[in-house]
């Protein structure tokens, strides 16, 4: 997408939003948009939004948790997902979920086995499959051995310092 194919779809995003500003579907789109420009206070805000406006939108609750974790706000992380918990044992974001948290606590083993599970149970949502396998591989990369010395709480800054991507892609949500 070009630059000025991506101004115009945030352009009538934002329109959207402000022609129906309790429409959480439309936050979510424009927080989406937003993230992808790297626009993240906007994204954060929007994200917030969309969630206030419409708690059932797991989608955007985990797209602002994992926004959080980027931008190094781990508690305000924890906080956004927590709710992901109480979602159906085979809903992949509630496994998503508790590898971001396990990650957060230094716990690679808990991380590895929920997102394993999460990516096991996402069978409708293939940009969330690549992104949460990319991060999967990209801490794998990084782990710590028993012969390294990496500090396994420097893990997450690897989301913070860009090295896993994370481009908030809009996971097949539709206008």
């Amino acid at each position: 997408m070009s630059a000025e194919e991506a101004s115009f779809d945030l352009t009538e995003l934002r329109r959207a939003a402000v022609n129906d500003p309790h429409n959480g579907v439309l936050r979510y789109l424009l927080a989406a948009e937003l993230a992808q420009m790297q626009d993240y206070d906007a994204a954060l805000l929007e994200f917030s939004a969309a969630i206030a406006l419409e708690p059932a939108l797991d989608i955007a609750r985990f797209q602002l948790g994992l926004l959080h974790l980027t931008m190094k706000q781990t508690d305000h992380a924890l906080a956004v997902l927590a709710p992901l918990e109480d979602l159906a044992d085979d809903n992949p974001l509630k496994h998503f979920k508790r590898g971001l948290a396990a990650l957060i606590h230094d716990d690679l083993r808990a991380f590895f086995q929920a997102m394993q599970q999460g990516i096991e149970l996402n069978t409708a949502n293939q940009a969330l499959q690549r992104d949460m396998q990319m991060l999967v591989q990209r801490i794998t990369q990084l782990a710590p051995t028993p012969a390294s010395d990496t500090p396994v709480d420097t893990l997450t800054d690897t989301l913070a310092d860009g090295e896993v991507r994370t481009d908030f892609s809009l996971y097949g949500v539709k206008h």
